[in-house]
């Protein structure tokens, strides 16, 4: 069953700024020097319809003590490296781009991915990164150490893998987030869940809300199926009615309507 979550309050969270005035003061000047496009009118619909969606998977409680706004751009870079999404934990805000090409699905993800941030910063306490980190084969290591990365190293880093990808394929980067079958014998998803602990959540989360495929991939992989309950303990410890069988009827059940 899908959480109720209203059109009307969805609308109040999600914003479309014109420029980089609503993000922290030390984001705006040198060398971070954030730049944005602003999203056309034309995609405004359908951004708040899909974000709609994804606020509606959650228990209403969680969105209103850990989520105060989604802006949404057309383009967004740090040290002229694109992103495709990033989160502010001050002023529990996120920020994604979306453009006409993203698919729903691909769109709904960048925002679990965001948030999973959010809730992991604020609880840290009750993330088994013990379990977690066990279900990584022994001979692989995160780039970056500890459970949630400092801003300078979180941007640092990110910024680093992106820009590598990004200079080697010419494009954005976005097949670091390509799901690897060789990756999930080892434990992880895609290429951008080794960077941190925080990315490898960061990618589990958005797979766990949206595609069906992840009962699959537990199946046939194990250290994934560990990673995922340990996340799902992670969220049930937030709210006890996130439970598997919880996720797999958002998953299983991709066509069903948000209650009223």
């Amino acid at each position: 069953m899908i959480v109720g979550f209203s059109l009307g309050i969805a609308e109040d969270r999600i914003y479309f700024p014109r420029d980089t005035e609503f993000l922290p003061e030390y984001w705006r000047e040198e060398p971070i020097s954030t730049a944005i496009v602003p999203v056309p009118d034309a995609s405004k619909e359908v951004v708040t319809q899909i974000l709609t969606r994804a606020f509606s998977k959650y228990p209403p409680e969680i969105l209103q003590q850990n989520l105060s706004k989604v802006a949404v751009v057309e383009s967004l870079k740090f040290y002229g490296v694109a992103y495709g999404g990033t989160y502010v934990i001050a002023s529990q805000q996120i920020i994604l781009v979306y453009r006409p090409t993203f698919t729903t699905q691909g769109f709904e993800q960048r925002f679990h991915h965001e948030f999973s941030s959010i809730l992991l910063q604020k609880n840290k306490p009750e993330f088994d990164v013990r379990h977690w980190s066990a279900a990584n084969s022994p001979g692989t290591a995160y780039r970056v150490d500890g459970i949630i990365e400092e801003p300078a190293q979180q941007q640092a880093e990110s910024t680093k893998v992106l820009a590598e990808a990004q200079k080697k394929t010419g494009g954005s980067g976005a097949e670091l987030l390509n799901l690897d079958p060789d990756l999930m014998k080892l434990g992880y998803l895609t290429p951008y869940n080794q960077v941190s602990v925080e990315q490898d959540v960061n990618e589990v989360a958005a797979h766990l809300f949206t595609n069906p495929e992840i009962w699959d991939f537990c199946r046939r992989y194990p250290r994934i199926d560990q990673k995922v309950h340990v996340l799902i303990d992670f969220y049930q410890k937030i709210d006890p009615e996130m439970d598997r069988i919880f996720f797999r009827k958002l998953t299983l059940n991709p066509t069903a309507s948000p209650e009223p």
